[in-house]
């Protein structure tokens, strides 16, 4: 894994949430120009909002606009609405948004595993609101990645 970036903002909506983090991966040459159009085109076809319980969103876009691997989470001072994976015709307020930029199917498959895994500790999303934007950072690397080359 190439890097893993956090940002804190404020967005209107889904799409200029999946802006904030597009742009940081681009910044960084993870992604190329187009990778922002296809994670909100995958998101309208297959939305990314977890759970209420679970307020994070996991947008991502395949890995032909893909440069290097990484990974941008968005903390947001005010939720925002995404449709929600298991109900399409819902709208849950997400308060995260992970936006995967991989290239490896197989450790694509991991790391979203690994992610959701620690997501579901309702003990993880709680440490991940109270940290600061360096010690998040170091708490996901840690956290995210346990177990993987």
């Amino acid at each position: 894994m190439n890097g893993l970036y956090v940002i804190e903002g404020h967005a209107q909506n889904w799409r200029e949430a999946i802006s904030q983090t597009a742009e940081e991966l681009y910044r960084h040459g993870c992604v190329d120009d187009e990778f922002y159009e296809k994670c909100c085109e995958r998101e309208e076809n297959y939305p990314t909002g977890l759970t209420e319980s679970c307020p994070v969103a996991i947008p991502h876009a395949s890995k032909e606009y893909v440069i290097k691997q990484a990974i941008c989470v968005l903390r947001l001072a005010e939720s925002v609405k995404f449709r929600s994976m298991s109900d399409v015709d819902t709208e849950i307020d997400i308060r995260y948004v992970i936006n995967l930029a991989l290239l490896d199917d197989s450790e694509h498959i991991k790391i979203i595993s690994q992610v959701i895994t620690c997501l579901k500790d309702h003990a993880f999303l709680e440490k991940m609101d109270s940290l600061s934007g360096d010690e998040l950072r170091n708490f996901l690397i840690d956290h995210f990645f346990k177990g993987l080359s």
